[in-house]
This record gives structure tokens, sequence and C-alpha cells, in this order.
């Protein structure tokens, strides 16, 4: 039973929508876009930008997800590896997409597979029961619900966006099975939050000692997220980012900072979407601030109440780049790439040139530096 679910479930049957802030209508890949005014991402009668998860859209209109029905470790057709060993750490429907970036060459690179490596997830909370991240949580003294004001980053259900954190979680640890999830909820289940708040959850991230933060949101300009992003940086905190889902070519703050010649840009890197093909999503954004591209199509990872979800967006590109930073760290790197880590993931990149030739053809600028190889990331670093 639970097989033919799992075969079904890739036609995204179920869509869980949430309206932009900004009431636009997403255009269509190669549509150049003029920035939005930040004041278009503020909420009618707020005095402050607001922050929203890095959601698909496209025709879907929100990021989508299908349930695959309850976590079944057990389940042969559900689980596969792409671990040296054949330890059993993804799904079987992701294995295209973790090809296409060589992550099994890239975790044979890093036997400890992000072993003592924090990964602060400042996002909707986490499914804290969930079998997914079953000794995989950080101390709970570091926890914080930045809603709700108290120690428990507990998502809730029901919202347009509930599991969104629990699935960006649950992609990190496909990638990096050792690291350890540092769970802050700083976005409602509705999707948005003044940028203060997710600023404040960034900031606990880099106190309580995180190595890497993963913000899959984005935002108008916001000087309080920024600033909080150049401290963690400043800090030697690497920061995850999204470009956005409009399908457009303007890269969304603040991940359109990580391209500054700065320490921000140092240790902040952004990811936009891509499938197994190397072939751009229709919704995700890219253009001269976007820096490299991931997998986040489609991807099955954990979701809310214990079970597994399929979901697309650019929200879950950048948590495969804090999996593949976690690798990376977890292992006795060069000296030499010390603070270059997030650079080297880009420099190893791969074209995806010939497989967008219509974008190609507007200049390589437009896809940045290609989708991330892992294992030539690895190889490049150690």
């Amino acid at each position: 039973m639970m097989s033919s679910l799992l075969q079904n479930t890739m036609r995204l049957a179920g869509v869980a929508a949430l309206l932009s802030a900004c009431g636009t209508v997403p255009a269509g890949n190669g549509s150049p876009t003029a920035p939005p005014p930040a004041a278009a991402l503020a909420l009618p009668g707020a005095t402050s930008t607001h922050v929203k998860v890095a959601e698909a859209s496209a025709s879907y209109g929100a990021w989508a997800r299908a349930s695959y029905g309850a976590w079944a470790r057990a389940t042969d057709d559900l689980w596969a590896s792409t671990l040296p060993g054949g330890l059993r750490n993804t799904f079987a429907e992701n294995l295209a997409d973790w090809e296409a970036i060589h992550l099994a060459a890239g975790q044979a690179q890093a036997p400890h597979l992000g072993e003592g490596v924090m990964v602060a997830v400042v996002d909707t909370g986490l499914d804290l029961g969930h079998p997914a991240f079953a000794d995989h949580l950080a101390d709970a003294a570091h926890w914080r619900d930045f809603i709700g004001n108290d120690a428990v980053p507990q998502e809730e259900d029901g919202g347009t966006v509930s599991g969104h954190g629990t699935a960006v979680a649950g992609l990190i640890l496909q990638v990096a099975p050792g690291a350890t999830i540092l769970p802050l909820r700083a976005l409602k289940a509705s999707g948005e939050t003044p940028a203060d708040t997710v600023a404040a959850a960034v900031r606990h991230a880099v106190a309580s000692g995180a190595d890497i933060i993963n913000v899959s949101a984005v935002s108008g300009y916001d000087s309080t997220l920024t600033e909080a992003i150049r401290e963690a940086a400043e800090q030697g905190v690497y920061v995850t980012l999204p470009t956005g889902n409009d399908g457009t070519r303007y890269v969304q703050y603040p991940a359109r900072s990580s391209t500054q010649n700065t320490t921000l840009g140092q240790y902040a890197i952004n990811a936009g979407a891509i499938r197994s093909d190397y072939t751009l999503t229709p919704w995700t954004n890219y253009g001269g601030n976007l820096e490299v591209l991931a997998p986040g199509d489609d991807l099955v990872t954990a979701g809310l109440n214990g079970t597994v979800v399929a979901v697309k967006g650019t929200s879950f590109a950048a948590p495969v780049l804090a999996g593949a930073l976690a690798l990376a760290l977890g292992e006795a790197y060069s000296g030499d790439d010390r603070g270059r880590l997030a650079q080297q993931l880009g420099a190893t990149a791969t074209s995806v040139a010939p497989n967008n030739p219509n974008l190609a053809a507007g200049g390589s600028a437009l896809l940045g530096q290609g989708a991330i190889n892992v294992g030539a990331f690895l190889k490049s670093v150690r």
C-alpha cells in the first residue's frame, strides 16, 4: 500500500497555497524584471519590511508539496543510499538529483558526514518529534521560538507553509547525515514575519555556536537582516540563502547581498533551483546576482506530523548548499581554504549553459557559476 502511494505522490496532488505579499504574477524564464520596491513586501499597516518563505511559484502560486504518508524507515522501496557501504540516507526519488551534483563522490571523501557541525535552521520551526531528527538535534538549551517567545520551536499545523522548516532540515541531513540541526522558529506558519525577528534568530544561532545558518526566506532590502548576516559572516559562520521564486532575472534579498566583495559575500552563498537534467525550474530567480544552482524540484524529505513529502522551491535548494558545506566543515580541510569554502563551492560548480541555451545566449552571468559539484568541491578542499 505504501509503495503505490509513493508512486502516485509525484503527481503533486496536494498543493499548499501562499499568497505573495506583493500580489504580483510570476513572470516566465527569460523575462527581465526590475527590482520590486521594498514597500511591496510590507504588509498593509506594517511599519517594517517582512520576510516570507522562498516558496515555489509558477503555476502553483506557492511552495508545492505532496504527501507520501507516514515515515517508514524499514520500507525497502522508500529508501536508497549515496553513502559508502550502502547505508540508507536518502529516498530513491532523489537519486537523480543527487547524481547530478555528484553527492555520492562528495560523501565518499567526507567520512565524518558533517559530524560535529551545527547547522541552524531559521525557519517555521521543526516537527521536533519527527523520526528524521532523532539524535540529530542540538542541545535543547539553544532552541528558541521567536514567534511564540519560548524555547520550543515546534512547527504549527494548519498554516499555509506548515512543514517548511521540517522539509528544509530533512534535506540537510540527507546531504550531511552526521550534522546536527539547531531548530529556530522565526517564521510564522503563514510564511511571513517581520525581518527583525529573523535577524534576531540569526544572531541567536551565532551565539549558540552554529557553523552554518540556513535562512530559506526572501524579502525586500532590509538593513536589519542583512546586518545580522554580515555579523554572522564576521564570526566565520556560513549562511545559505535562496534566490526567490518569481521566475525573473532578479535575485531577491537577502541572497542578493551574498555577491558582495566583502566578508558577508565571502561567507554567504545563494542558490537557484534546477532539475536533475540541469535545466532551471521555470520559477527560480536567476541573473547577475545568482551564485550557484542546486536541486530544488520535487525533492522528497521529512514532513510535518512524522510524514514524508515532496517539495519544490529555492527554499529547498539552499539547504543542499548547507549540507555540502557541512560535509567540508566535518573534515580536516586545507588551511588555505579557511573562510573560502563558499567560494570553492562556486569555483568547482558544473556549467549548465548547454542545458539552458535560451539563457546562455544572454550571457553566462545569468546562470551563475553553475550546478554545485559536491565531489569536486570536497576534492578541492581536502
